[in-house]
């Protein structure tokens, strides 16, 4: 087995998903970055610069349930490095930020498979996010996941 790591942040947009009540869709897509922390005075700061073309997408399906939690499954396609489906693990909570008009929330998702050369991945994925009013989605994930050699 391979152990595989990545940290991204994705930028996107989540509303109403058409035709279904209490249902809310996700779609967000990330350049290839480099993620770098700095500490200063101010507290610790994230950078994130886009490294390369290649580019990912998440497309989600989010169920709310009752005071902030939620389930939630979809697919983060990572281009010619294949895709991967996830589902929640337990449940996911959102609410109101310290911010005015945003939403932060965050869940840990199970991999349950893929495709590619992600084909029978397994592994976590953990996302810490903020969705503004107008339903901007700014999603800061950090996956380890399994494949076979």
């Amino acid at each position: 087995m391979r152990q595989i790591g990545y940290a991204m942040q994705f930028k996107g947009s989540a509303g109403p998903k058409e035709g279904s009540e209490g249902e809310l869709a996700a779609r967000t897509g990330s350049a290839t970055t480099g993620l770098s922390t700095t500490l200063d005075a101010g507290g610790p700061q994230l950078a994130a610069e886009e490294a390369s073309q290649e580019r990912a997408s998440f497309t989600s399906s989010v169920q709310m349930l009752e005071e902030g939690e939620f389930t939630e499954d979809g697919t983060i396609d990572f281009g010619a490095a294949g895709t991967l489906d996830f589902s929640t693990i337990g449940t996911g909570w959102m609410g109101p930020s310290a911010q005015d008009g945003v939403t932060h929330g965050g869940i840990s998702w199970k991999v349950d498979g893929g495709t590619g050369p992600l084909a029978g991945a397994t592994g976590i994925i953990t996302s810490n996010f903020t969705v503004s009013a107008a339903g901007e989605v700014c999603d800061n994930q950090w996956g380890v996941f399994f494949v076979e050699d």
